[in-house]
């Protein structure tokens, strides 16, 4: 499958929290980048789900964020945790300069 990410993306854990309808989980990200992360998760949304997020970006604090479900994995092996990976949508300036911050 090829790799559609338009930013490099970086092993970094931090914590996150993902809210959708009916919906929260507490978690860490795998990895991020610009825009978006992978979020570890055994109970993932579905693909095109939106989601509202705080995230703790060291420096910054509480962020809130806004996304889409892009992909989706349900299933955890020996290597890889189940989880979503979830793409920023309407990422301001500000926001996006702590993005660049964080995965530099």
């Amino acid at each position: 499958m090829p790799d559609k990410r338009k930013s490099e993306r970086i092993k970094k854990g931090v914590k996150s929290e993902v809210y959708a309808e009916e919906h929260a989980s507490f978690s860490s990200s795998v990895d991020l980048s610009k825009g978006g992360m992978f979020i570890s998760t055994p109970e993932p949304l579905s693909n095109g789900s939106e989601v509202s997020m705080s995230i703790h970006m060291p420096g910054h604090g509480e962020v809130e964020i806004k996304g889409v479900v892009k992909w989706v994995r349900s299933e955890e092996t020996a290597t890889e945790k189940a989880g979503m990976g979830i793409e920023f949508v309407n990422v301001d300036g500000d926001l996006k300069k702590k993005l660049d911050d964080l995965v530099k």
